[in-house]
C-alpha cells in the first residue's frame, strides 16, 4: 500500500478523533484548512495518514470567541478534566502565587502537566516550575490542544498528567481588532480589553509575519465582604458538646455568624477566667471591658461575640493588569529549507489584600505600660500580675497585601525542511526569561512591635517611649512606642515602624536546543513505517533576591528566601508508528522511548506504546500504556524556606493551635514516576454529523514529590515517631507552636475516571444547530502523600488536600448560527460532594459534611454587519453565571474562614461583557 493510500484512508478517522473532542461554537464559522499535514498534538510523528493513541480535545477560536475570554485559562479550566487550583480567585491567600493563571489537568498540580506553545515547552514563571499561561497572548492564540494521558515519551519530562499546546495563529492575512468590556452585575470586577493582529506576506509570498498586540485589565473583585455570602461567616469550629471517641457527638461544626475567637481589632486576654485580667477587651476610648465571647469559643473561632473577621477584607478576585506583543515570521529560504522565528513580551501585574495584620500572644505587655487602662493596671498591682500576652489583629491600617509583576521574554529562532518524498526535519533554539518580582506592602515585623509595645515613660524627660531607649539608649533604633489597646489607637508612627514591605525578585533562565527528524522509514506489509528522532537540550538557572528583612525573618508572613539553582538536561527521543492491518480494517501500533539525563537526579527513562484499531470507516478504538516522569523543580530541590500559617489538632492538649508553617525544599528528591493506561472509542457514523468518543484513564504517581501535612506530622509525632517531632516546636504547655514540613518523594498520587465527549451538528431552519457534552466522571482517586496512609479525596469539596474533586463535572453546549446571528448557551455542572469524605459522623454530622450539586448557565450571542466600508464587524456579547448562582459554604480551616473553595465554584457571581471585533 502506498503512503498516499494509508493517508486517504485514515484522514476521516484523524479528523473524527480530532473534532469528536469539541465542536465550533458556531459551526458555520468553522473554516476549513487545507489537510496536507495533520500535526497531533499526542505525538512528534507529522504524518496526514496517522492518528495518534492518545486522547485528544481541542479548543479553537470559536470556542475562545463564544466564551469572551480574555485568558486562554479560563476557557481550559471550563473543560471537565481540568481543575482551577490556580487562579485569581482560588489563589487569593496565596502570597506569591496571588493572581496567576496555571492549568491543572486531572487536579494533580500545576506542575504535572507540560505546557507547550507551538509545540515548543514555554518558560515557568517561578521556582515551582508551573507556566503562568496569563503571559501567553491570547490575541492570537489559534487553537488549544488537550492531550489528556501521560506523554512525557513523545514532548518531555513533567507531562504525567498530559500535555495542553497552544497554538498560534501563524498564517493570519489582515488586521484584526477586539475591544471588549465588562463587570459584575455587583458593580465590580469591571475589566477592558483591547487586542490588535496583524499578518502579511511578503516577499513574493516567499515570506509570512505575523505582530500582535494585547492589553488587558481587571479590577477584580477587592474585598471578599462584596458578597453577601462571605458577610455570613461561615466556619468550622470545635464542638464543645464533644465527649470522645465513639460517643455519636461530631467533633467539629460548621456555622455561620463566626468570630475569631484568637483576637479582635481591639485587643484581648485570653484565659480560662482563673485570672482577674482573663477575657478583658480593650476598647477605643481606652477602657477595658469584660469581652463579649459567643458560643464554642475555644480553638480558633466562636459563634458571635466580639471578633475580628480575617476574610472579609481578601480579595476575592484578584486585580490584575496584563500586557502582552508578540511577533512571528518565517520565510522559505529555498522550496525545501525555511526559516522562522517567534518572540514574545508579557508584563502582568496584580495586587490583591491577604490579610490583616495579627498577632496571638505575642507581644506581652508589661506591668507600668504607660498605655494600660488604669483599671487593669491597678488589677496587676493588687494581685501581682506581672505581665500578660496581648490577641489583636491591626485594623488601623490597611490589610497585607501580595503585589506581583510577571514579565515573561520568550524567543525562538530556529529552521524547518523536507527531504525525499516524506523525510522533515527541525532545528530551533529557545530563549526564555520570566523576572518575578513579589512585595507584602504593610507585612508586620515581629521584633519592632515587641520593642514598640514594651513602652515605658522615661524617667528624665517623662515621656513615653520604648524602653530600649530608656535614658537616651539605642537599643531600638527609630522605635517609636505603640499603644496596642483599642482600634485606631495607633500613631501614624507606630504604624511606620512596626511594618515594612517583604520584597523578592527571581529571575528564571531557560536555554532550549531541540533538532529532530521523521518521515517514512521502510515500506512493511501494510504501509509504510514511519518515526521521529530527536535530541533536546534545556539549561535552567534561577537567582532569587530578597530584602535583609526576609532574609532575617522579620515578618509574619512570607520571609522569602534567597535561591540559587541551576539544572540541565539532555533528551534523546523516538517515536514510531507501524501499521499492522490495512484494509477494510485498520491497526496502527505505536510506540516512542525518551532517555534523559539531569543533572539533579541523573537518567530516567520514559515511554510509551499503544493500538488504534479501526474495524468500522466510523468507529476507532484505542489503548495506551506510558510510563511518565517528572523530576523535581529547582525550587523543590534548593527552596530554603518559606513562612506560612496554619492550624492542627493537637493530639497532646486537645486543643486546635494555630501554628507557624516553614516550608523547605530537599536537595536529595529523586524524580516521580508514573504509569498511565488509557482505552477509548471513537464512533462517528458517516451518515450524520454525529460524533462521540470515550475513554477510561488510570494515572498511578509513584515516590511523589509532595509535603505531609502538617496534621500527619504531628499524628506521627503522637505515635512515637521522634523523626517527626523533631520537626514540631512546643512553648511550655505542649501547645504547638512552629511545624517544618520539608519535601519528600513520599507516597503516590492515583486518579482513574472516564472521558467522554459528543458532537452533533445538524441544518435547522436555515442555520445550524451545534451541541455539544463533555464529561469527566471519576472512579478512583486516592492521595497517599505520607506512604501508609491512602485517601480517597472523590467529592472532597472543602479545601482540605488540594487534590480533592468532584465526582462528576460536565458542560453542555448549544450554538445556533443563522446568517449575520449567532446565540451560544452552555450549563455547567459540579456534582455533589463532602465537605471532607473521609470524615464520618464522629467528625461532622452527616448534614454538616453534605455539599449539593452546582448548576451554572451561561449565554452569549452575536451579530455581524457592515458599516460604512467596513464589511466584516461583528458585535457580540454574553451572561456568565445568569443564575447569579451562589457557591456552598465550605469555609477554610484557618484564622482567615475563607467561606468557599474558589478551585471549583464560582464566586464573582453574574457578569457580563460586551464587544465589537473588526477584520480588514
Amino acid at each position: 500500500m502506498t503512503s498516499s493510500t494509508l493517508n486517504a484512508k485514515h484522514l476521516a478517522a484523524a479528523i473524527a478523533l480530532l473534532t469528536a473532542a469539541q465542536q465550533p461554537a458556531y459551526a458555520e464559522r468553522a473554516t476549513s484548512t487545507a489537510l496536507e499535514e495533520v500535526v497531533i498534538s499526542a505525538s512528534r510523528i507529522k504524518e496526514s495518514g496517522y492518528e495518534a493513541p492518545t486522547p485528544v480535545t481541542m479548543l479553537g477560536t470559536a470556542d475562545m470567541e463564544a466564551r469572551g475570554v480574555t485568558n486562554i485559562a479560563d476557557l481550559v479550566n471550563e473543560v471537565p478534566s481540568f481543575s482551577a487550583s490556580l487562579s485569581p480567585q482560588s489563589s487569593t491567600l496565596n502570597s506569591r502565587q496571588n493572581g496567576v493563571s496555571g492549568l491543572d489537568l486531572r487536579g494533580l498540580g500545576a506542575n504535572r502537566n507540560l505546557v507547550l506553545v507551538n509545540g515548543r515547552r514555554h518558560v515557568p514563571f517561578d521556582e515551582n516550575g508551573i507556566v503562568n499561561v496569563a503571559a501567553i497572548p491570547a490575541v492570537i492564540i489559534k487553537r488549544v490542544d488537550i492531550v489528556t494521558g501521560g506523554a512525557s515519551a513523545a514532548w518531555g519530562t513533567d507531562a504525567v498528567s498530559g500535555v495542553v499546546n497552544i497554538v498560534f495563529d501563524d498564517e493570519l492575512e489582515g488586521a484584526k481588532f477586539d475591544v471588549q468590556g465588562g463587570r459584575s452585575t455587583k458593580g465590580d470586577a469591571e475589566n477592558q480589553r483591547v487586542s490588535a493582529a496583524y499578518g502579511q506576506q511578503f516577499a513574493d509570498n516567499r515570506g509570512h509575519f505575523v505582530v500582535a498586540a494585547d492589553v488587558f485589565n481587571n479590577d477584580g473583585v477587592p474585598a471578599s465582604s462584596a458578597r453577601s455570602w462571605s458577610n455570613e461567616h461561615w466556619a468550622i469550629l470545635r464542638n464543645p458538646d464533644d465527649t470522645g471517641p465513639n460517643d455519636g457527638i461530631p467533633g467539629q461544626i460548621i456555622r455561620p455568624g463566626a468570630a475569631l475567637y484568637l483576637g479582635s481589632p481591639n485587643g484581648v486576654t485570653l484565659g480560662d477566667g482563673s485570672s482577674p485580667i482573663d477575657n478583658l477587651e480593650f476598647m477605643p476610648d481606652g477602657s477595658a471591658i469584660p469581652r463579649e465571647l459567643g458560643a464554642f469559643s475555644s480553638g480558633t473561632h466562636m459563634i458571635g461575640g466580639s471578633g475580628s473577621y480575617l476574610s472579609d477584607n481578601t480579595a476575592l478576585d484578584i486585580p490584575v493588569e496584563r500586557s502582552a506583543l508578540l511577533g512571528s515570521v518565517r520565510y522559505d529560504l529555498s522550496n525545501a529549507v525555511r526559516f522562522f522565528g517567534e518572540g514574545s513580551y508579557t508584563t502582568t501585574e496584580s495586587n490583591g489584600a491577604l490579610i490583616d495584620a495579627f498577632r496571638f500572644g505575642d507581644p506581652v505587655i508589661l506591668s507600668g505600660n504607660p498605655f494600660l487602662p488604669e483599671s487593669v493596671q491597678t488589677t496587676m498591682d493588687e494581685h501581682g500580675i506581672a505581665a500578660f500576652p496581648l490577641y489583636r489583629t491591626f485594623e488601623d491600617f490597611a490589610p497585607i497585601a501580595s503585589v506581583s509583576e510577571n514579565k515573561n521574554k520568550r524567543f525562538v529562532l530556529g529552521f524547518e525542511g523536507d527531504y525525499g518524498d516524506s523525510g522533515w526535519w527541525e532545528a530551533y533554539y529557545q530563549y526564555g526569561n520570566a523576572t518575578f518580582t513579589n512585595a507584602q506592602p504593610r507585612n508586620l515585623l515581629v521584633q519592632n512591635l515587641r520593642f514598640a509595645a514594651d513602652a515605658v515613660r522615661d524617667p528624665s524627660t517623662g515621656d513615653i517611649v520604648c524602653r530600649a531607649n530608656v535614658g537616651g539608649a539605642n537599643g531600638a533604633p527609630g522605635c517609636v512606642p505603640a499603644n496596642l489597646f483599642g482600634k485606631g489607637s495607633l500613631s501614624q508612627g507606630a504604624i511606620d515602624y512596626i511594618t515594612d514591605t517583604g520584597r523578592s525578585r527571581t529571575k528564571l533562565d531557560q536555554d532550549v536546543f531541540s533538532i529532530s527528524t521523521g518521515g517514512d522509514i521502510v515500506e512493511g506489509w501494510a504501509g509504510p513505517i514511519v518515526a521521529a528522532f530527536g535530541v533536546d537540550y534545556r539549561e535552567e538557572s534561577l537567582d532569587r533576591t530578597v530584602s535583609e528583612n526576609d532574609l532575617n525573618s522579620a515578618f509574619i508572613i512570607v520571609n522569602a528566601k534567597p535561591l540559587d539553582g541551576r539544572m540541565d538536561v539532555t533528551e534523546a527521543f523516538t517515536e514510531w508508528a507501524i501499521p499492522l492491518i490495512s484494509g477494510s480494517q485498520s491497526l496502527d501500533f505505536n510506540t516512542a522511548v525518551r532517555w534523559a539525563d539531569y543533572s539533579s537526579v541523573g537518567n530516567a527513562t520514559s515511554w510509551k506504546t499503544g493500538l488504534v484499531y479501526q474495524p468500522l470507516d466510523s468507529l476507532v478504538f484505542r489503548g495506551t500504556v506510558s510510563q511518565d516522569i517528572r523530576a523535581p523543580s529547582i525550587g523543590e530541590q534548593f527552596l530554603e524556606a518559606t513562612l506560612l500559617f496554619g492550624n492542627v489538632t493537637n493530639p497532646f492538649t486537645g486543643n486546635t493551635d494555630a501554628i507557624s508553617r516553614i516550608l523547605v525544599g530537599n536537595e536529595s528528591l529523586e524524580q516521580e514516576e508514573s504509569k498511565t493506561r488509557t482505552v477509548g472509542v471513537v464512533w462517528s457514523p458517516m451518515a450524520v454529523d454525529f460524533k462521540v468518543s470515550l475513554d477510561w484513564y488510570d494515572i498511578s504517581i509513584t515516590d511523589a514529590i509532595d509535603r505531609s501535612t502538617d496534621q500527619q506530622i504531628v499524628d506521627r509525632c503522637a505515635e512515637g515517631d521522634n523523626s517527626m517531632c523533631q520537626l514540631i516546636s512546643f512553648d511550655d504547655s505542649q501547645n504547638i507552636m512552629e511545624v517544618v514540613n520539608p519535601l519528600l518523594n513520599l507516597g503516590s498520587l492515583d486518579v482513574e475516571g472516564l472521558d467522554f465527549s459528543s458532537t452533533y451538528s445538524v441544518a435547522l431552519a436555515g442555520g445550524t444547530l451545534g451541541v455539544n457534552l463533555l464529561a469527566s466522571y471519576l472512579l478512583n482517586k486516592e492521595v497517599d502523600v505520607s506512604g501508609t496512609n491512602p485517601v480517597d479525596v472523590i467529592g472532597e469539596m472543602g479545601l482540605v488536600t488540594n487534590f480533592g474533586a468532584p465526582e462528576t463535572r460536565s458542560r453542555l453546549a448549544l450554538s445556533y448560527d443563522r446568517g449575520p446571528w449567532g446565540v451560544y448557551g452552555q450549563m455547567r455542572y459540579i456534582s455533589s460532594g463532602k465537605y471532607n469524605p473521609n470524615w464520618t459522623g464522629e467528625e461532622l454530622s452527616a448534614a454538616d459534611n453534605s455539599v449539593p450539586s452546582v448548576t451554572y448557565f451561561d449565554v452569549s450571542g452575536s451579530y455581524r454587519f457592515s458599516l460604512k466600508g467596513l464589511d466584516r464587524l461583528e458585535l457580540y456579547g454574553g451572561i456568565t453565571n445568569l443564575g447569579d448562582k451562589e457557591p456552598p459554604m465550605l469555609p477554610r480551616n484557618f484564622i482567615s474562614n475563607i467561606a468557599t473553595n474558589a478551585m471549583h465554584y464560582d464566586v464573582i457571581g453574574r457578569r457580563y461583557y460586551l464587544g465589537l471585533r473588526v477584520a480588514l
